[in-house]
């Protein structure tokens, strides 16, 4: 049944049009894609005039010429990509990315197979103090951000352990510890396998990633050793190798993306796991910034090709498939190999994308935006329009797994859920002379759709029911026959929104700019990101769906968006910043930038002190910022919260607690190849 949708697909790209400035090497991203082709020709000739040593060149290096500085830096503005959102006080022209932008350049000269490489090597070091804003309360069992204090301030049983000291009190040790600290490591690798002129395979390795330093010690019964010569961690003297097994469910080596691209007359194909960008990062971002955790992956089959100088591209998605497996009685733990196929096309999640922009891709369109730009002092204008419609009839339900079985048990259910998902991108900018600019981008989106048959926790509740003029539900009455107002409790609309506003500036070495940011709340209680699902089966007479979530990557700040909330939802956002550098030239940037985020809630009722204010941070970075090589950073936030995160009792009328100051202290080692 796909494959008849397929052909006309002449699909290509992993990533749309993303801002002028993405990283062209991460995973799914265009830039790149358009240009190996002729990257690829072009060292094919050099190779065969030159006649290279094929012996030396399968050597790591060989023949490489070295790669040439960003066209960019000519005119003192590095071409920084500007992918995932910025770091937490890091405006556009220094991002914490690499510039994969030099790919643009020359290349090895080797025969083919060739591979390209880039990455990254990463170690974060982070301080939390007081993110739980002093609001938990042990006997509410809860408090007003998600964050929990120290495991000292939850444990009511103190430490199995008499405290002579004070008989009465069963812990032995101090309470009233603030702060959490700890450090993490994350190597990822993305090399391009060149197979020839026209074909490509991409990835991306994640390598310990997001690893905590000690998190794994080789002797603990926590993480299920009893080894006589370290009975507890006390005298654990190495690290066990990361594993899913020990590692809260997380390997060594982890392949985020794989995937291959065709280059036609007509266009590029690619087909795989890839990263998922467009725009500014806010409805779909590829996690490419040195700062990002998480990075979005679609399976997918896509295209593009130019017409009449704008860009059409057109993608097939593979949101889920359902139940998958092996015929008869072969399951995985059976039959490690083989081929697994779907067990039903109705349980499908089926997502189409139609996307049209214009933005410089090849080579040629690059130079020509350079002179653009820096010769010719000109404005440069770009823009997109990005389509989804997403459909799903049933879901399944069971013990199935991942690779099940014909005869687990499974059951499928109602669903009949329809979203279009627009999304408009724009991008103008302008270097008025050297070492001045001015850009300002833009990026609107929404989420409309509706869901008739909510499947899980809902299957019990009726289709309709009478809601009486007391507010209680009367399944007695029949919906004709109501005469208060009639819900449909399994049905959900979905009606989100959301849009984010970026001015960004410098001249010589002052920077400054302007950030602002608003998306959908919903009335219901909680911030809804980590705190509560999207749909809550304890809420029937919730009959829409309005919260709108930036995507995590999406970085507006160090604590209250990031860490507390989750990210931007239910808020809008206001953000002035300004940076100076004190040493600023086409190879490095030393400096430092401060700013500072307004909050405020849409819909004041969801916030668990029911108000609308937020709070107030302010976030202080300084760097030393080699381009393209190596990024040290040390920053500092602190967080002033308002009345809307004050913890209420169980009937909202009274304070419990008011929310108190919380602070952050981040050091970060990137090395960038």
């Amino acid at each position: 049944m796909r494959i008849g949708i397929l052909l006309p697909l002449l699909v290509a790209l992993p990533a749309l049009a993303q801002d002028g400035e993405q990283p062209t090497n991460e995973a799914g991203e265009e830039d790149a894609q358009l240009d190996t082709a002729k990257k690829a020709a072009e060292a094919a000739k050099k190779a065969a005039a030159a006649k290279p040593d094929l012996s030396k060149a399968t050597k790591p290096g060989a023949n490489l010429k070295k790669k040439p500085k960003p066209k960019a830096a000519e005119d003192g503005l590095p071409s920084w990509p500007e992918a995932g959102g910025t770091s937490p006080t890091t405006a556009p022209g220094h991002e914490m990315a690499a510039d994969w932008d030099a790919a643009t350049g020359p290349v090895a000269e080797v025969s083919y197979p060739f591979i390209e490489q880039h990455g990254y090597f990463r170690t974060r070091a982070d301080l939390f103090h007081n993110l739980d804003l002093d609001t938990y309360d042990l006997d509410l069992g809860r408090g007003s951000s998600p964050f929990l204090p120290p495991l000292t301030e939850l444990d009511t049983d103190g430490s199995d352990h008499i405290n002579e000291e004070n008989p009465d009190d069963p812990h032995t040790f101090r309470r009233g510890a603030d702060s959490v600290a700890s450090t993490n490591i994350r190597f990822r690798y993305q090399p391009t396998l060149h197979i020839s002129e026209s074909l490509r395979v991409r990835t991306t390795f994640d390598v310990f990633d997001n690893l905590v330093l000690g998190s794994t010690p080789d002797g603990s019964r926590r993480l299920g050793y009893d080894r006589p010569d370290s009975p507890f961690e006390t005298f654990s003297g190495s690290q066990r190798p990361q594993e899913s097994r020990v590692s809260d469910w997380r390997d060594a080596v982890r392949v985020k993306h794989l995937w291959g691209e065709w280059t036609t007359p007509l266009g590029l194909l690619m087909m795989g796991r890839t990263a998922s960008h467009w725009g500014l990062g806010v409805l779909a971002n590829n996690g490419g910034c040195l700062d990002c955790d998480f990075g979005d992956s679609v399976d997918r089959i896509m295209g593009v090709t130019k017409l009449f100088g704008t860009y059409l591209a057109l993608a097939w998605d593979f949101p889920s498939e359902g139940f998958v497996g092996f015929s008869g009685q072969h399951s995985n733990p059976d039959q490690p190999f083989g081929q697994q196929h779907d067990f039903d096309q109705r349980d499908d999640v089926n997502e189409y994308v139609v996307a049209i922009f214009q933005r410089p891709l090849t080579t040629q369109e690059k130079d020509e935006r350079h002179r653009l730009l820096n010769s010719e002092r000109k404005p440069a204008f770009d823009w997109g329009v990005y389509n989804v419609i997403r459909t799903q009839e049933f879901t399944t339900e069971g013990n199935g797994g991942i690779a099940a079985t014909h005869d687990q048990e499974g059951k499928l259910r109602d669903v009949k859920a329809f979203a279009y998902i627009p999304d408009l991108w724009l991008s103008y900018e302008v270097r008025p002379q050297a070492n001045v600019f001015y850009k300002l981008g833009f990026e609107a989106t929404g989420i409309f759709g509706v869901i008739r048959e909510v499947p899980f926790g809902f299957v019990s509740k009726p289709k309709e029911v009478c809601i009486e003029e007391n507010g209680r539900e009367n399944p007695a009455i029949a919906p004709e026959d109501c005469a208060g107002k009639v819900i449909k409790p399994r049905e959900r609309d979905i009606q989100q929104w959301g849009y984010a506003l970026q001015f960004d500036a410098r001249n010589e070495k002052l920077k400054w700019g302007f950030h602002q940011g608003m998306a959908s709340g919903d009335e219901t209680d909680g911030f809804g990101v980590l705190d509560k699902p999207a749909i809550d089966a304890s809420e029937p007479k919730d009959q829409e769906v309005t919260s709108f979530k930036f995507d995590r990557d999406f970085i507006v700040d160090m604590i209250l968006f990031r860490e507390i909330i989750g990210t931007v939802t239910n808020a809008a956002y206001f953000k002035p910043y300004v940076g100076y550098d004190f040493i600023f030239n086409s190879e490095e940037a030393w400096g430092m930038q401060f700013a500072a985020i307004y909050a405020m809630a849409l819909e004041e009722k969801a916030t668990p002190g029911n108000e609308a204010p937020l709070g107030l941070e302010f976030d202080l970075e300084f760097y030393v910022h080699e381009f393209d090589r190596f990024r040290w950073s040390l920053a500092y936030g602190i967080l002033f919260p308002f009345g809307a995160f004050d913890l209420l009792d169980d009937q909202e009328s009274s304070v419990v607690h008011e929310p108190g100051i919380a602070q952050t202290l981040q050091m970060q080692v990137g090395m960038e190849f």
